[in-house]
């Protein structure tokens, strides 16, 4: 479900060999880059959310997503969303003030 940005937001994401759009997110204790992930309903998406400074996550809960990100080893997920519409996404392992830093969102369009 996540077709962002190695670009800039609203533009598709760069295609892979294989086929797949992929979506490159770099989370860190100042939150994540990019901050809104384009992507179209019914396009899967793989979106790849990487770390190097500590522990985190990814999670959108409305899609029932969370994914664990440990430093130095990227998360992969394939996304295929079936509506639109704009979905938050956070780091579930952080509180307080950190939380209202490491947010984004997930934009599907038609």
């Amino acid at each position: 479900m996540a077709a962002a940005l190695a670009a800039a937001p609203g533009r598709g994401a760069p295609v892979q060999p294989g086929g797949v759009p992929t979506v490159e997110v770099r989370v860190s204790k100042r939150g994540f880059e990019p901050s809104r992930i384009t992507v179209r309903k019914g396009e899967t998406t793989r979106v790849v959310v990487s770390s190097s400074d500590a522990e985190h996550c990814f999670a959108i809960d409305a899609l029932r997503i969370e994914k664990r990100v440990v430093p130095d080893r990227p998360a992969r997920l394939d996304l295929t969303p079936a509506q639109a519409g704009a979905f938050a996404f956070y780091c579930c392992l952080e509180a307080g003030g950190a939380a209202q830093v490491e947010r984004g969102e997930l934009v599907v369009t038609d």
